[in-house]
């Protein structure tokens, strides 16, 4: 069974936005959507701003949030003009039906494309995250088992401590290091190291748990968080509604810059009103321009002793001064934490360092 070719115009008023959404010169006629495309991938071929594509096609923000809009086969038209407007032809696809005697509902053989490439923020998506400032709080501990083993791994049945209910997927975590906002050195949360999975086979207090999965081995006192079953990112990239004044905390993946498709680990999130979803510029520190003469004192110490730089020489605080920060990139963010949260690199000149800016585009 197939469901007809159905024209849905989406009309943009370039020149109307406060934004300034505009074509690219070598924007095409026309693109055919194929798996593996993103919705950032396919606005860049027409805007230059690929984020605003959004802005551009003027959707509410329950579409924004979620846009089940684009599949793989429809075509997206560019008709050009005063008022250019793109225009998506959605393509012919297939609707699988089950055999089963019961009544199901219809299941497309594609899904809607995802924003960023999945593939590379997967592996964050449902392992580890990071706690809230006060630590794993109340989270159920790991107790033991009816032996007397204090190692366990997969297949395992443990005890651990009551939780919620409703819950029978756990992510089993250990704290790991403090995770201190680069500015003013407050602790915004702890690092979960992933050990393994779990499911409840038992509820109660304490309640009985087996061991689905272990990365490590799994001790006495790990502690279970609700394990997050994601789904494919299919909200659109947006900017923040509120000014944006965060800065780069930490890079994952244990390397020390970042480059495009890395996470980066921001020291804002839920609590200053950042979402999954938002888009912001990258910023590189302008270099001081404080006092010269300073500057080239320390210069000559180092390259003619080999010493750290350092002399008798104190700047004018009254002559501080810097040149502009630099855009250097673009981020998405794509999971959110209570003051912390995890963005994509989606294009940068230069590598991505702790303490870069990361505001409003």
């Amino acid at each position: 069974m197939r469901i007809p070719a159905l024209f849905m115009t989406l009309m943009l008023a370039l020149a109307a936005h406060a934004g300034g959404v505009t074509l690219k010169e070598t924007a095409p006629d026309r693109h055919t959507v194929v798996k593996g495309d993103t919705l950032w991938d396919i606005s860049a071929r027409f805007l230059n701003d690929p984020w605003k594509w959004p802005e551009v096609w003027q959707l509410n923000r329950e579409e924004i949030r979620n846009p089940h809009l684009i599949y793989p086969g429809d075509i997206i038209h560019l008709i050009r003009g005063d008022q250019p407007r793109l225009v998506l032809e959605q393509g012919m696809r297939t609707v699988r039906l089950s055999p089963q005697v019961r009544a199901e509902a219809l299941e497309l053989a594609d899904t809607g494309i995802p924003s960023i490439p999945y593939k590379v923020i997967a592996p964050f998506m449902s392992r580890g995250g990071i706690t809230a400032p006060g630590g794993l709080g109340d989270a159920p501990a790991i107790l033991g088992s009816s032996d007397d083993r204090v190692l366990f791994g997969v297949h395992d049945q443990v005890y651990a401590g009551a939780g919620d209910p409703s819950v029978d997927k756990w992510q089993i975590v250990r704290e790991g290091a403090a995770l201190r906002d680069p500015v003013s050195g407050e602790v915004l949360g702890h690092e979960l190291v992933h050990v393994g999975e779990a499911r409840t086979v038992k509820p109660g207090a304490p309640q009985l748990v087996r061991i689905t999965h272990a990365s490590q081995e799994v001790l006495e006192q790990d502690r279970l968080t609700p394990l997050f079953e994601d789904t494919e990112l299919h909200f659109a990239p947006r900017a923040p509604d509120q000014a944006v004044d965060a800065r780069v905390l930490a890079v994952l993946g244990g390397v020390d810059g970042a480059g495009t498709y890395s996470t980066v680990v921001l020291n804002k999130g839920r609590a200053d009103g950042l979402e999954a979803g938002h888009v912001l510029g990258l910023l590189r520190a302008g270099r001081s321009i404080a006092d010269p003469k300073c500057i080239r004192a320390r210069k000559l110490a180092f390259m003619s002793a080999g010493l750290d730089g350092s002399t008798d020489c104190q700047p004018n605080p009254e002559d501080d001064a810097a040149l502009p920060d630099r855009r250097i990139g673009l981020l998405f963010v794509y999971r959110v934490f209570d003051r912390a949260a995890y963005a994509l690199v989606m294009a940068s000149e230069e590598p991505v360092y702790i303490m870069d800016a990361a505001r409003n585009p």
